[in-house]
């Protein structure tokens, strides 16, 4: 059985990274599922500055219970709360 998931902690890839990552393996002629096997929703705690895992849809930080943002903002062409940053 082939896996992939998009679970890295270093980068936190959005779940929409699949196409790109489909691509990829496509090109490389590897096989693949139709879909990331497990899709995780990473969201940074504004008050910790730490990348968090979202689980069952609770967007609260496991660490120190703040809200999380419901949008993706790990970006960092993002300022944190999920805004597009113009340069």
């Amino acid at each position: 059985m082939t896996e992939v998931s998009n679970q890295s902690t270093g980068y936190c890839p959005n779940a929409t990274s699949w196409a790109a990552v489909a691509r990829n393996l496509d090109e490389v002629g590897l096989e693949r599922p139709s879909s990331f096997s497990h899709e995780v929703v990473f969201r940074p705690c504004l008050d910790r500055q730490e990348h968090d895992i979202v689980r069952e849809d609770d967007f609260i930080c496991v660490f120190c219970g703040s809200d999380l943002p419901q949008t993706w903002n790990v970006d960092p062409t993002c300022d944190g709360r999920g805004v597009t940053a113009t340069r």
